[in-house]
């Protein structure tokens, strides 16, 4: 075991693989059957991890730059995530429900195909799927996602929809490449 490894403690700051990425994460809890709670700084999502990369710093480095000392603190098991788990599937793009202050109803966040029924229904006019997701995001009606290719997602989206429902709510244009409301 090498020198820094020795050095995990509640409160260190470690370097933790995530499927491809390389994420820096404070550990939370050092589990007895062996691993680490770890909690992703991007998303506040604490998830278990069998090994870490490599200790960033330490506990006491951490402490003498703040004034207040790093607690151990419990773990629910509801806000624990195993890091093993599948990063793709369905509902894994979609953005979680938030509340709505006046109701303390949660509001559910359109789907990229909805908002794109969406945009299509209220311009009135054929669109491409680059003109529709800048559309969609421009109006707020959907947030971006990690996709680093939206486009070619909603395409796919409206071409499954075309072949699966008996009334798809988009179809082709007869310009090429552009897409209609179906209503």
């Amino acid at each position: 075991m090498n020198e820094e490894m020795k050095q995990i403690e509640v409160g260190c700051i470690a370097e933790v693989k995530v499927g491809r990425n390389l994420i820096k994460a404070p550990v939370c809890d050092i589990l007895p059957e062996g691993g680490y709670i770890v909690q992703s700084a991007s998303t506040g999502k604490r998830f278990k991890v069998g090994t870490l990369v490599r200790v960033v710093a330490s506990r006491k480095e951490i402490e003498s730059k703040s004034e207040a000392p790093i607690e151990k603190t419990p773990t629910a098991p509801e806000t624990i995530a195993i890091a093993t788990a599948p990063i793709h599937g369905p509902g894994v793009d979609e953005p979680a429900d938030e509340e709505t202050p006046e109701s303390g109803k949660p509001v559910k966040k359109l789907s990229l195909l909805d908002a794109a029924v969406e945009v299509l229904k209220t311009s009135g006019q054929p669109m491409n799927t680059r003109e529709i997701v800048k559309a969609a995001t421009d109006s707020g009606l959907w947030i971006p996602t990690a996709c680093r290719t939206p486009e070619q997602t909603l395409y796919g989206s409206i071409f499954r929809e075309i072949a699966t429902k008996e009334q798809p709510r988009i179809v082709k244009a007869e310009q090429k490449g552009k897409f209609e409301f179906a209503g």
